[in-house]
Order: C-alpha cells, then sequence, then structure tokens
C-alpha cells in the first residue's frame, strides 16, 4: 500500500502524463516551491524532484494559457453570497468539468479566454475566478467524491463581457450641459440606460454609468452623494444586488479620481 506522500506524487506523475504541469502545495493552499506555480512542470523526473525537495499533499495546477483552462471558483460553503449566486445563474452555465473542493466549494472549469486574468469577488462575495497568472488546487487528487469530469467548455459571453474590464477612456470628456433641463436630460439618460441593462452587460454598464455620473460630479452639475445614490439604485433596478452595485460604482469613482 503506498504512503500518503506516495499517493500524492502517483497522481502529480498522472497528471502531468495528461500534460497538465503540476506543483506542491501545503495544506494551507500555498505552494512549498520557492517559484510557486512558476515551477509547474510536466516533465516526470522534475515532478519527483519537486515533491522530493518540496514534499506537500495538494497538487496545484496553473490556469491560463499555460494550461488553456479558467476556474470559476464559488464558495457556496463559505458565503451565502456564492451560493445565492450559483443558484441563479446555474440555468446560464454550460455543463462543463467540475471539482467539489475540500471546503464544500466548488471550482467549475471552462476553456481559458485571452485577456481573463485572476478576480477576487468581482461577480459577487464568494465568487473568484483564476486565469492567467493564477492556479487551483487538483482537488480530485485529494478528495474522492464530488467531481464531474465533463468536457471543458467555453466560457459564456456573459460572463467574459462581466469580467472584462472597460476599455480606458480615450475620448475627451464631454462639455457640461449649458442648462438645467439638459443636465437632468442627460442624467435621467444615463441612469435609463443603466437600469435597462441586460443580463451580461449590467455590471459593464454600471460601471460605465457611473463615470458618466463621475464626470458631472467634476463639472459640478450634480452632486457626489447625489451621483453615487442614483448609480446605486439604477444598479439595483438593473439586477444587482447591494452589495454588487455598491462595490461597482465605488470601484468606478475611484478610477475617476
Amino acid at each position: 500500500m503506498l504512503s500518503a506522500a506516495d499517493a500524492v506524487l502517483a497522481e502529480a506523475l498522472k497528471l502531468a502524463e495528461w500534460r497538465l504541469p503540476v506543483f506542491p502545495c501545503a495544506a494551507t493552499k500555498r505552494p512549498t516551491c520557492p517559484h510557486g506555480f512558476l515551477d509547474a512542470t510536466r516533465d516526470p523526473a522534475a515532478v519527483r524532484a519537486l515533491w522530493r525537495d518540496h514534499p506537500a499533499p495538494l497538487i496545484g495546477v496553473p490556469t491560463g494559457k499555460t494550461t488553456g483552462i479558467f476556474v470559476l471558483d464559488v464558495d457556496t460553503a463559505k458565503h451565502d453570497t456564492a451560493a445565492d449566486w450559483l443558484e441563479r445563474y446555474a440555468s446560464y452555465l454550460p455543463e462543463t468539468r467540475s471539482h467539489r473542493t475540500q471546503s464544500g466549494g466548488l471550482h467549475l472549469l471552462f476553456k481559458h479566454h485571452p485577456g481573463l486574468r485572476n478576480t477576487q469577488a468581482k461577480l459577487v462575495l464568494g465568487v473568484d475566478t483564476r486565469a492567467e497568472g493564477g492556479y487551483v488546487l487538483w482537488w480530485p487528487a485529494a478528495i474522492e467524491h464530488g467531481h464531474h469530469r465533463a468536457p471543458l467548455a467555453d466560457l459564456p459571453e456573459w460572463l467574459v463581457t462581466a469580467l472584462t474590464p472597460p476599455p480606458p477612456e480615450t475620448r475627451p470628456a464631454m462639455p457640461p450641459p449649458r442648462t438645467p433641463a439638459a443636465a437632468k436630460a442627460k442624467i435621467e439618460g444615463i441612469v435609463g440606460t443603466v437600469a435597462a441593462a441586460c443580463e451580461g452587460q449590467r455590471n459593464s454598464l454600471v460601471f460605465w454609468g457611473a463615470c458618466r455620473l463621475a464626470e458631472l460630479v467634476k463639472q459640478t452639475v450634480i452632486t457626489q452623494g447625489d451621483a453615487i445614490a442614483l448609480a446605486v439604485e439604477a444598479a439595483r433596478q438593473a439586477g444587482l444586488s447591494a452589495a454588487e452595485a455598491n462595490r461597482t460604482v465605488a470601484s468606478a469613482f475611484r478610477g475617476q479620481q
């Protein structure tokens, strides 16, 4: 019978045979090798050397273009917001490979999408992503239950949109409205556009609308307090939670300072 250390090494070598680069991670989920996921390798001799020199009970796998893997980390065990998000959007997610995590959460694995990087609570508290520059623990090597070994699906476009930061503003700032009526119409137009946002566009349009209102604050057309309140309320009308709305609006206003 294999020892625990030999069993982990055997699983790491198996993943390397599947062309997945691997590296050792401690029970704390932190890499034990000096350069973290940059030390990941598919070479069997190098894998053995990593576990010999930096023994650890868990196996890390890089995400991003190196492996072609994007991971949606849904921590339903620790965050009710994550569980609510998954229940709300489960029907919009394609069937794909999934891994149950040690804490009882869920890793949903998709094909890597160029341009995406790691995020933390960008979608909602408790839902993180691992893409270029990140890694995940390969839980099927440590936990026997709760895994669905389907082929990797493409990341849905609505998620790509939600996770893609808006392009930097390149156009010159618009001149301030000349009359109170024009200012009122401009504000109502921004707020109305945000409130009517469809799924897949909500986060990006909320961010856009908050940026436009922040510009009006700089032009002394509206106070910052009123602008933030309008942006948050429009985001809530579009379907975002209070936490999502406040976080996205605050991020937009910080970027305009």
